[in-house]
């Protein structure tokens, strides 16, 4: 994890343990680079990252200030830190279909930058919330950065591995959308009819020298995934 990102978890565990509510100021940057012992530089990327993820908003001349709540059980739909991290107040659990090693399709490859020899890890598993069928998840992962998975491993936090095992250093996602209809397979995992409505997702995950190290493709349940986008000026 980054600094300006570790700042970020600081000054949102801050906001709830002093029990901030919406429209309530917030201490300067000043003031957060010295309880915080870091530049100035990081602290302002760390507000960036918590204005963009919709916790608080800033005015220039004016100050800090804490962002209304989001609905409960909505989840931001351009996030990319992994489900735990998003969904508060909630029970994330995974479940393992398959879990292997092989070479990767055409398509794959050219989105994480593969040779033609280059096996990856390949990844099925459906993630629940309190649950409740959330999501189908298929996932390639580059082994030169992800260097070791495991079913266990897979059961839990990816990224929370990465970055604390690991010490994969996330940087971006790159993230295309689709409304489209459940196929036969897809709608026998999620429980529900094919040609039932389901919004696609991709995402490629790269480091923050640029590499990429993993493309995912959900499919979202239609009757159990909300989402909301925390939208700027």
């Amino acid at each position: 994890m980054l600094k300006y990102e570790l700042v970020a978890q600081y000054i949102q565990q801050f906001i709830k343990e002093n029990s901030f509510q919406a429209g309530d100021k917030l201490p300067n940057v000043e003031s957060f680079k010295n309880k915080y012992e870091v530049s100035k530089s990081t602290v302002i990327k760390a507000l960036e990252e918590l204005e963009k993820n919709g916790i608080i908003f800033q005015t220039q001349g004016s100050g800090i200030y804490v962002r209304g709540n989001k609905r409960k059980g909505y989840m931001n739909l351009l996030i990319s830190h992994g489900f735990k991290d998003e969904i508060e107040n909630a029970t994330v659990s995974y479940k393992v279909n398959k879990l292997e090693e092989l070479i990767p399709s055409s398509n794959v490859r050219e989105q994480l930058k593969l040779r033609e020899d280059e096996s990856v890890y390949f990844l099925e598993r459906i993630i629940y919330v309190n649950k409740e069928i959330l999501c189908k998840e298929i996932s390639y992962f580059n082994k030169d950065i992800v260097l070791f998975l495991n079913k266990p491993i897979a059961e839990g936090s990816i990224f929370h591995y990465l970055e604390n095992n690991l010490k994969v250093k996330i940087g971006f996602s790159d993230i295309y959308f689709q409304v489209d209809k459940l196929n036969e397979h897809e709608a026998n995992i999620l429980k529900l009819q094919e040609d039932d409505p389901c919004l696609r997702y991709e995402q490629i995950f790269y480091t923050t020298t640029g590499i990429p190290f993993d493309y995912s493709q959900l499919v979202y349940h239609y009757g159990n995934a909300q989402f909301y986008i925390p939208a700027h000026k």
